[in-house]
Parts: C-alpha cells; sequence; structure tokens
C-alpha cells in the first residue's frame, strides 16, 4: 500500500483528535465505550497500515494499563484518573508516530508494504549506558521497515573479521558517537574503535550518516560526510543535521 506522507499525517492527527475527544468526555461510567475503541482499535489498524503489526503490537505495550483489584470498595476516582492516564499515554504516543512520520518519511509516497533492500550496518556502542541513543536510532529504521547489521563486543585492540565483512557488506554505514572521557582542556573523547569502524567505512567509500553527540572533539574525517547529525543525551529527540 502506497501512502502519501501528507495522507499519513492527516490519518495520524484524526486518531490525535478522537482521543482528546475521549479525554474530554471521559466519567467513570462511559470508561473504554464506542468512542475509545473507535480511536484505540482504528490506532492499531492504521499502525498496522502505515509500518507493521509489530509496531501494532508495541503500540499496545507501551500504552497498556495495569489492572489490580483485591475486593473491597471500588476507588471510582482512581479507576478514572488510571483510564485518563491510559489514554494521554495513547495521545503521547500517535505524537511520537507523527514525529517520526514528519522528520523521516519523503515528501512522496512510501511503500509500506515492501520492506527496504537497503541493508545498513550501525556502529555503536554496547555499554548499557548508551542504549537510550541506540534504541531511538534503531527504532527509526525498524518504523521504516529497515533491516540492519550490528557489530558485537569486541577487544577494543582489534575488529574481528566478521564485523569487518558486515560493514565491507553493507549499503551504508550509520555511526553513533557517544562521549566518553572529559578532555582538560574541554569536550569528550569518544570509543577508538568507533573511529576504527568508521575507518573501515570511510576506506570502502561507503556512505556514511553519523550522529555524534554534543560536545565531543576531533573527530577525523567526520566534516567531510554527507549527514552528521548532533544530538544531546539528555533530551534525544532534539537534533541538529548538518549538511556538509
Amino acid at each position: 500500500m502506497k501512502i502519501p506522507k501528507n495522507k499519513a499525517l492527516e490519518l495520524i492527527d484524526e486518531k490525535i483528535s478522537q482521543f482528546e475527544k475521549v479525554l474530554d468526555n471521559a466519567t467513570y461510567n462511559n470508561r473504554y465505550g464506542e468512542d475509545y475503541k473507535l480511536a484505540y482499535y482504528g490506532t492499531e489498524t492504521l499502525l498496522t497500515e502505515l509500518f507493521s503489526k509489530e509496531e501494532a503490537m508495541n503500540f499496545r505495550s507501551s500504552v497498556s494499563s495495569r489492572f489490580a483489584f483485591i475486593g473491597g470498595k471500588i476507588d471510582y476516582a482512581k479507576e478514572l484518573k488510571d483510564y485518563k492516564d491510559h489514554v494521554n499515554k495513547c495521545i503521547v504516543q500517535l505524537k511520537v508516530y507523527r514525529e517520526r512520520i514528519q522528520n523521516f518519511w519523503g515528501t512522496g509516497e512510501l511503500d509500506t508494504a515492501t520492506k527496504s533492500t537497503i541493508v545498513p550496518f550501525v556502529s555503536m556502542s554496547f555499554d548499557e549506558t548508551d542504549q537510550d541513543i541506540n534504541q531511538y536510532v534503531t527504532g527509526i529504521l525498524k518504523a521504516l521497515q529497515i533491516n540492519f547489521e550490528t557489530g558485537e563486543r569486541y577487544s577494543k585492540d582489534s575488529i574481528p573479521q566478521k564485523v569487518q565483512s558486515r560493514i565491507l557488506n553493507s549499503d551504508i554505514f550509520i555511526i553513533i558517537f557517544i562521549r566518553r572521557d572529559k578532555i582538560e582542556s574541554g569536550g569528550y573523547t569518544t570509543p577508538s574503535w568507533l573511529l576504527k569502524e568508521l575507518g573501515i567505512a570511510q576506506g570502502a567509500r561507503k556512505d556514511v550518516i553519523a550522529w555524534v553527540e554534543e560536545g565531543i572533539k576531533d573527530i577525523a574525517g567526520l566534516n567531510y560526510e554527507k549527514e552528521v547529525i548532533y544530538y544531546e543525551r539528555n533530551n534525544v529527540k532534539k537534533i541538529k543535521k548538518e549538511d556538509n
């Protein structure tokens, strides 16, 4: 199915409006009524069409409410509050999808039924503290139904041959630079093995998309790349794109 970007945004906005109406009219007695069902199940269907069934399931998981009732008197006020919180989660999540479409879909039509044949290699840190930015970047690829390869944990002294092969066999190289040690003169370093993986990609003349955490200094050769995106760790959605 081919869906134009503007149409996709229109459909997302329609679902946001439906949930906002549900929230404005919410009472204990009309919780999970027909208007809610139209908004909620319509959203799951829409996300399946725009992205995938897996993405619709991710939506369900991210907005699900936990119910616990162990006899006794019903707390009507709390149950209504929980319901409103759930509806608010739906609205927030839809706004996240809207941002993805707005920022990363082309102005033409996107074939959402066919996965991309382009397979990028994503160079990233595997430290637990860096999973937020990793999940954000790979989440964009998943939303666009783009399969990708990654490396693995290994000695920082050398890059395994199979990781090198993945880089060489990829169609495009995406690298996520993260800050490490603070430099006395100002700024931060980035792991040397990320630079080594970048060097392999550059040597193979791969197109490079670089995500760079604000404050990193002296990344050799990066200014020659076509796509450099700077981000802030505490606000990963606040990005600055630099076209060279």
